[in-house]
């Protein structure tokens, strides 16, 4: 595999259609002249921007985004309808929860075999084996006769999302240059993010016309579509003699370091306030405090959704150029602060200005995390190490509810949404204290300024304004 932590100009593979240059004169003629940035070392140039459209010239990036944007299309139609199915079964609201939970359960059983996984059989196999499995069980869900099975075959749809994101996470690891990580991470996330909003007002849609279980034939349809997506054009990336020698170590090769941990910290604590705030407080927050319909409170969430979509391909270029930790420290707090105060957000007004300030916070939040995972862990432990994390993450995103739901019934809506910011100010607590791993560099005029890349070859030129 091409070693993630060489410099764009040095791979080889088909990334490399993407190359560190200088910005040239649009006249023909040499480099262009730019005015040095002032300071106390030698003269420095500034790089051209890399746009959205830059990095899916990217033919890795741009396959993982088309998939990654197919899957996630289905299960926002299938999100907001499966509650509603599994009360056709008449249960209850208890079952409907331990049906939401089956998923999250087994998807964190599996994280930690993912590394083993894909070092063994490689990201194509195990990403579209995973995205197999997920539309499998969908289907069987879909048939299923009784409850019971409803829930083993969501359960079992669990097992193939984690391998299926472990695999997708490793790809992006090996093939993405290091200096546009990112802005990678952030176009990877924005596609995540709008195949949600884009299905969740679809799912009304197809199940009013088609019944309460036809999300599920819709889920398992998008999920094959994108497993031929990526068995025709996902290539292995070739692997390095290093992590050949080394990779039978799996789980106890792996090296606890601060950085690590503290990038595990984060995880948990951005989980924990995905699951326990977007996933469980607002919701009630909004309808039984501020006395929103499930209109409202849908209209809310649209307009967090909204916000973090907008800022995280910025959140990536600022990972890029400023640094992980200067993203991550100051959105963690920030998201600290807007979930530590949303409990205050006693009328319609403050409770759509709370959501579109926690988009933003939570959107610059999140991007930061995985680049440093990949900046912190040596090559031939990225595998495991993404098991490791994507356990701890889920570790937050299974107890985050629990923990909230038992503070509101306890002590109130305040109080729950104060816990729940506590992670999130301990994670970034502990970041300061960590070294950024990967700082940004300027280069010489003299040199190619680190992170410029040229398009594709018949591509317009990328925009050589300072970014």
């Amino acid at each position: 595999m091409p070693d993630a932590d060489r410099q764009p100009d040095e791979l080889h593979g088909p990334a490399s259609q993407l190359r560190d240059r200088q910005p040239r004169d649009p006249g023909g003629g040499g480099p262009e002249e730019r005015p040095p940035t002032h300071g106390s070392g030698p003269e420095r140039t500034q790089a051209p921007r890399v746009g959205y459209l830059d990095i899916l010239r990217i033919r890795e990036i741009r396959v993982v985004v088309l998939g990654t944007f197919v899957i996630m299309l289905g299960y926002g139609i299938l999100s907001p309808v499966l509650p509603l199915y599994a009360r056709s079964f008449h249960v209850g609201y208890d079952a409907v929860g331990f049906l939401v939970s089956a998923f999250a359960f087994t998807r964190l059983l599996t994280d930690l075999g993912c590394g083993a996984l894909i070092d063994r059989y490689g990201e194509r196999a195990m990403v579209t084996f995973g995205a197999l499995v997920v539309g499998v069980s969908s289907t069987l869900a879909a048939l299923a006769p009784t409850f019971a099975l409803l829930v083993l075959f969501r359960a079992a749809g669990g097992a193939g999302s984690a391998v299926f994101f472990a695999s997708m996470m490793s790809y992006l690891f090996k093939t993405a240059p290091k200096d546009l990580m990112g802005r990678v991470m952030g176009v990877f996330f924005g596609a995540f993010n709008l195949g949600i909003i884009m299905g969740n007002p679809l799912g009304g849609v197809v199940a009013h016309f088609f019944g309460l279980a036809s999300p599920l034939w819709f889920y398992a349809v998008a999920c094959f579509v994108a497993a031929g997506v990526y068995v025709r054009s996902v290539r292995n990336p070739a692997a390095s003699a290093q992590a050949g020698e080394t990779r039978a170590g799996g789980l106890r090769s792996l090296r606890w370091t601060r950085p690590f941990l503290s990038v595990l910290a984060s995880n948990l604590a951005y989980f924990w306030m995905v699951a326990a705030v977007f996933s469980t407080l607002i919701s009630l927050f909004g309808k039984d405090r501020v006395g929103l319909s499930p209109l409202g409170v849908g209209f809310g969430l649209a307009i967090a959704s909204a916000a973090e979509f907008a800022v995280l391909f910025p959140a990536g270029s600022a990972t890029d150029r400023r640094g992980r930790r200067a993203v991550l420290v100051p959105s963690l707090l920030g998201t600290a602060v807007v979930v530590g105060l949303f409990g205050l957000a006693s009328n319609v007004i403050a409770f759509g200005v709370a959501a579109a300030f926690l988009g933003i916070t939570s959107g610059f939040g999140g991007v930061p995390i995985p680049v440093m995972l990949n900046d912190v862990v040596a090559p031939e432990q990225r595998a495991t190490a993404i098991g490791v994390y994507r356990f701890v993450g889920d570790l937050g995103f299974v107890f985050g509810p629990l923990v909230a739901g038992a503070m509101a019934s306890a002590f109130g809506f305040a109080a729950a949404f104060a816990v729940s910011a506590i992670p999130l100010a301990a994670a970034a607590a502990f970041a300061v204290a960590v070294p950024d791993a990967a700082r940004p560099v300027q280069a010489p005029v003299d040199a190619a300024a680190p992170g410029v890349t040229a398009p594709l070859a018949g591509s317009p030129p990328a925009r050589t304004s300072p970014e």
